[in-house]
């Protein structure tokens, strides 16, 4: 199981990246790892009534005011007995979560990408039937952004009003 907060990771990129870019980064991810068989849950400060994908959590969902390293403590302490891969560069996160979980890994952001990478490489050689559904599955990712992002503007539409 990889538990990645989601902010840390876009930023460990390098350069200022938005919401809508993290967020897009989130769902290629999750899709490159759950085709190879991985659980990830990513974890973003801050709350949506716009719905998204189960692997995609927002904080504040939980309770209001709470943060992502908050969310990620909660569950790190409600699932000791699974194995999980903490992906965050923030060391105080990381140690109070090492503090909380026997089995708990931490991955710098920039080694998960990396990780990713070499997974997402494996998956351009394939041809034929493997191609297509690549493709297909790609396609219903983009679609899922885009509904979201549809949705996000027009809740802001209805707060401006």
């Amino acid at each position: 199981m990889f538990l990645v907060d989601a902010y840390n990771l876009a930023y460990s990129t390098g350069r200022a990246i938005s919401f809508n870019e993290a967020y897009r980064m989130a769902l290629e991810i999750a899709h490159v790892l759950m085709r190879k068989g991985y659980r990830v849950i990513f974890v973003f400060d801050g709350r949506t009534d716009t719905p998204h994908p189960s692997y995609i959590k927002f904080s504040g969902e939980r309770r209001a005011g709470m943060t992502a390293d908050e969310w990620i403590l909660d569950y790190v302490k409600r699932h000791k007995g699974d194995t999980i891969k903490l992906v965050t560069r923030d060391r105080s996160l990381a140690d109070r979560s090492r503090h909380l979980h026997p089995n708990l890994y931490v991955l710098d952001p920039r080694e998960f990408l990396s990780f990713v990478g070499r997974i997402s490489e494996q998956e351009r050689t394939f041809s034929g039937k493997e191609a297509v559904d690549t493709y297909d599955l790609q396609t219903t990712m983009l679609n899922e952004l885009d509904e979201f992002l549809q949705n996000l503007k027009k809740r802001k539409r209805r707060r401006r009003r």
